[in-house]
């Protein structure tokens, strides 16, 4: 008895046809009469069988051996077996034979969890996203999952249906970000999946003002008066600071920063009488939140 080799690839949900060949055999008899040898079959068979653990058992009463369609249904690494039953009860096993079934196609997985676009907030230090895959449980397994983000490739080994791990983001840059998957399964199946989230500054911005004279005799007027502070830059996302003058003027401060953040900034503010002012310094972040300081100068003559 032995089992023929698999025609070529064999692919899980295809169906493959497995053959198995029975030889009897051949024993020499002496033909008194005839004063003669003659041939004969060694053993007659009366049944075939063949044997895959979990997926198929086929017992064929037509002895033989035959060729057997038999499907995969799932990938992975199986084992072939078959016997021939003679007339006399005994069994006639053949060498077993291992077959390895690839999947039907590359990895398949559905993305849960960032939804494409979602914003997400960052704090001071960051923040940590929840990226969720999901999986069927037909898939070949285990996959490798590597996930990159910023830049940051890591690698994990993964089976089951839910994929979940936390990502951490850097406090900057805001702005889009691309999270990219890629799953490969143990034959070098891949596919890769990406999409964005939106990462905009969670945190209010604050600003400060520097310490000034508050109380400035001046010989002519308008007067300029020069305020300077600080802001958290970049890492609150600072994209303008402005004053205002109750009952008087308002405008746009400068950026004093080396890196052009905000960090750093000055205002020059025209006060066009003497008098008491209420001067108030807000600063506004990419995502519209914004932050106040307030100062009182006085003029005189």
């Amino acid at each position: 008895m032995s089992i023929a080799p698999l025609p070529g690839e064999v692919t899980a949900g295809t169906p493959v046809p497995i053959t198995v060949n029975a030889d009897p055999g051949m024993v020499w008899i002496w033909l008194t009469a005839d004063q003669s040898w003659d041939e004969e079959a060694a053993v007659t068979y009366t049944e075939t069988l063949v044997d895959i653990s979990g997926v198929e058992s086929i017992r064929d009463h037509r002895g033989g051996g035959g060729t057997y369609t038999v499907t995969f249904p799932r990938p992975g690494d199986y084992t072939v077996s078959a016997a021939g039953v003679t007339d006399n009860g005994s069994h006639i096993d053949a060498t077993p034979v291992n077959v390895h079934v690839r999947a039907a196609g590359p990895p398949v997985f559905a993305w849960q969890a960032p939804a494409d676009g979602a914003v997400v907030d960052l704090g001071p230090d960051g923040a940590q996203l929840d990226l969720v895959l999901s999986t069927s449980s037909d898939q070949y397994y285990p996959f490798t999952v590597k996930v990159t983000l910023d830049g940051l490739t890591t690698s994990q080994q993964y089976s089951g249906t839910e994929y979940r791990r936390t990502l951490s983001l850097a406090p900057t840059p805001l702005g889009p970000r691309t999270i990219t998957v890629e799953c490969t399964d143990p034959d070098g199946g891949v596919t890769t999946q990406s999409r964005s989230v939106v990462v905009h500054d969670g945190t209010p911005p604050t600003v400060t003002i520097d310490t000034f004279d508050s109380d400035v005799t001046v010989t002519s007027l308008p007067f300029a008066l020069v305020l300077t502070g600080t802001t958290p830059g970049a890492s609150s996302g600072v994209g303008e600071v402005r004053y205002a003058v109750t009952d008087g003027p308002s405008g746009s401060a400068q950026d004093t920063a080396a890196d052009g953040d905000w960090s750093t900034w000055q205002a020059q503010i025209p006060l066009p009488t003497t008098g008491t002012f209420d001067v108030t310094i807000t600063a506004t972040d990419s995502r519209g939140g914004t932050a106040s300081a307030s100062a009182v100068v006085t003029l005189h003559l």
